[in-house]
């Protein structure tokens, strides 16, 4: 993610201090600061350790903010502290604190409070999950849609991510929205675009133009894409599942009369195969009538 944000910005020398990364994994950070290297970036700063329990980047009492969060957490991370989120000392539980279950909302809640008050931006790839689990999930969901920090909503096709059976979604949140999307939220059905293969499906360049341009364009698009308004989510009871607000081509209704004889075109066909089977089966002594 790091490197693909490097190279959008296509200025390797406006990164230079200005890339920071944690990952709990010890091989995983490692190979992290390795990749960037290798990859031109300088001054970078890739920490080893657990992000909920034990954020690295700090200035006080305070989360040191960003103007980009990025972020692809453990799916539905179980254990991972939840006690001590209720009472966190930097203040990252703003919606509430999610079960011990389950972090994905820990995980938002943290890149919320790591965001600049003015410019931040957040894309995070969650399980599909985060749309539309109640209980304290949803509560957490109702403030998120409340404080209208939410841009757009992307659900990908199952099996886009290896190692990750369920499908997933990507969230936008951003301090400064365009006028015209204050109290809104793009929904994009992104779960037919992609490009098959044997082994693993996945997005191509050209598909991630085409969920790209729906993003930028910003306008409604049957089968596709909607833009909701905050009213339309409340009416919906706060639920994010993009197949709820999206228009669906309309299916054809073929008539009862028409049903009817296609039916029993059908069975007079089906009975005069049956039929012509015996009388071939008879011929070849396979059966003795």
């Amino acid at each position: 993610m790091l490197i693909e944000a490097i190279r959008h910005i296509d200025n390797d020398h406006m990164t230079y201090g200005k890339i920071y990364g944690q990952e709990k994994n010890l091989s995983t950070s490692a190979i992290a600061r390795m990749n960037l290297f290798l990859h031109g970036a300088r001054e970078f700063k890739i920490v080893q350790g657990d992000t909920l329990v034990d954020p690295s980047f700090t200035e006080g009492n305070h989360l040191k903010t960003f103007d980009c969060v990025l972020a692809n957490p453990p799916f539905s991370l179980k254990h991972w502290g939840a006690a001590a989120f209720e009472h966190d000392k930097y203040g990252r539980n703003i919606w509430g604190s999610p079960s011990d279950s389950n972090a994905d909302f820990a995980w938002l809640q943290h890149m919320v409070a790591s965001m600049d008050k003015k410019h931040g931006r957040i894309a995070v790839v969650l399980p599909q999950g985060v749309l539309f689990r109640m209980k304290k999930d949803g509560k957490i969901r109702k403030k998120l849609v409340d404080s209208d920090l939410l841009e757009a909503v992307i659900t990908l096709k199952g099996g886009i991510f290896y190692g990750a059976g369920v499908s997933a979604c990507i969230l936008f949140l951003k301090r400064e929205k365009s006028k015209n999307h204050i109290g809104r939220v793009c929904m994009i059905d992104a779960s037919e675009i992609y490009t098959p293969q044997r082994a693993q499906d996945y997005m191509s360049e050209d598909d991630i133009e085409e969920v790209y341009k729906l993003y930028t364009d910003y306008q409604d698009v049957i089968e596709r894409c909607k833009i909701v308004t905050l009213k339309d989510i409340k009416d919906k009871g706060y639920t994010l599942s993009t197949n709820v607000y999206i228009e669906k081509k309309p299916v054809p209704i073929t008539p009862p009369s028409v049903v009817r004889e296609q039916y029993f075109a059908s069975y007079r066909r089906a009975l005069e195969c049956e039929k012509r089977l015996r009388e071939l089966l008879k011929e070849g002594g396979y059966i003795d009538e």
